[in-house]
């Protein structure tokens, strides 16, 4: 009768403190919390850079080597994770609206600012629990 979306707002699936919930995330996390942060901003912009900046161009030079657009997406939002780390408080909201959580751009800045590593790798696990973007290896 009623279809409800795949992705329906729900809160997180784990707790922003559940590190153990996932081990490969939390060794992800811990070993290089910025690299994990920089992933799941280009999961939530569908492989794209933020902003809406052309990950292509940069990786067009490279395609020889075997670069696709995505590495050129990661590496525009490294540099702007690096020059402005508070960019990922807009990751986050991305992230759980691509995921259907609940919650407000307000909460996200506090998680992020308070528990920086414990918000990236809540937002990885959650895109994880939903399939998006983590390999077979990651799970």
């Amino acid at each position: 009768f009623f279809s409800v979306p795949a992705f329906a707002n729900m809160p997180y699936s784990t707790g922003l403190f559940s590190f153990f919930d996932d081990l490969p995330v939390l060794l992800y996390g811990v070993g290089c919390g910025g690299c994990l942060a920089v992933h799941n901003g280009v999961i939530a912009a569908d492989n794209q850079a933020a902003f809406g900046l052309p990950g292509d161009m940069i990786t067009e030079k490279c395609e020889f080597a075997g670069c696709a657009a995505t590495d050129g997406a990661v590496c525009l939002n490294a540099c702007i994770y690096n020059c402005f780390t508070p960019v990922y408080c807009l990751w986050r909201k991305q992230v759980r609206e691509k995921t259907g959580v609940d919650g407000s751009l307000p909460g996200d800045i506090v998680a992020t600012c308070c528990c920086s590593t414990a918000a990236v790798m809540q937002d990885a696990r959650e895109l994880k629990s939903k399939g998006l973007g983590y390999s077979e290896s990651m799970k």
